[in-house]
């Protein structure tokens, strides 16, 4: 059994198809509707109507240098926005911190600490001592251990090399810079997408489970018979956009949601480090 939908792009009308809402994509998780938010049905849909399926490329797919794109990688993460870590590159590259390989823990720190424009308004840059130290780490390592020539689970297992980096973070920096499909970013809104259509379950955590999740995830990709690479980016997009949204539908789902501990060192580092 089949359920039908029709979409249009511009004049163009179009009708596919995909499974019964009550089959299987994969065990456990079951196709849904593709009107009902965040039901695998739905991103399917989502891919189709946004043109994505037929890219080859990860539209996030890294334009600069291997080194580039770590940096840039280790600037984003839990409580940064892609907005901030990105004029914070921008500051760091124009610097040329990153050409050099500066791995001078002060050049990096004095750097993150100046005021940044993002979206017009003035912001600085989240734990610039602790990011700083990371960084400069990443140089040195990189100046001995050169990664351009290894895949994308190869460098991604590279990458866990370098302190501050964890598997969240050195996938990323593989999915964008190879255009990689072995690895996923489950980063909290992949996560929240996954949860809420019984991909991984409440009691899985990604300091425990990464891998496990990640092949979770990869499997469900082929299951769509879409890339990871780009399914990623088309949820993370999304469920940025979502929010709230996402949010009282995990409670309706689970009940109440834990809040982090803000003031904790342990969950700052914890979440740098994923």
């Amino acid at each position: 059994m089949t359920q039908t939908l029709r979409y249009w792009i511009d004049d163009t009308e179009t009708q596919r198809e995909m499974p019964d809402p009550d089959i299987e994509v994969v065990s456990g998780v079951r196709w849904g509707e593709p009107w009902s938010l965040f039901t695998p049905a739905y991103w399917l849909s989502q891919l189709w109507m946004s043109g994505l399926e037929r890219s080859h490329h990860s539209p996030y797919q890294a334009r600069g240098t291997l080194n580039e794109e770590i940096v840039f990688c280790m600037l984003g993460g839990f409580g940064i926005s892609a907005e901030l870590a990105t004029a914070a590159f921008e500051s760091c590259r124009e610097a040329q911190l990153i050409s050099c390989l500066d791995s001078t823990e002060r050049a990096w720190g004095d750097q993150l600490k100046r005021p940044l424009i993002v979206n017009g308004r003035q912001q600085h840059y989240r734990y610039p001592n602790q990011k700083a130290r990371f960084l400069a780490g990443a140089m040195a390592y990189l100046q001995d251990h050169p990664l351009d020539s290894l895949n994308g689970k190869q460098l991604r297992d590279s990458l866990l090399n370098i302190s501050g980096i964890g598997p969240k973070t050195a996938g990323w920096v593989a999915r964008n810079y190879l255009d990689s499909d072995e690895v996923a970013i489950l980063d909290i809104h992949l996560i929240r997408a996954g949860l809420l259509c019984d991909l991984f379950t409440p009691d899985q955590r990604v300091e425990r489970s990464y891998f496990e999740m990640e092949e979770r995830f990869i499997e469900f990709c082929r299951a769509l018979d879409t890339r990871p690479a780009i399914l990623d980016c088309l949820i993370w997009d999304q469920m940025r956009t979502y929010g709230p949204t996402a949010l009282d539908a995990l409670r309706q789902k689970f009940g109440a949601l834990p809040s982090p501990k803000k003031s904790s060192q342990t969950h700052v580092q914890m979440r740098l480090l994923i």
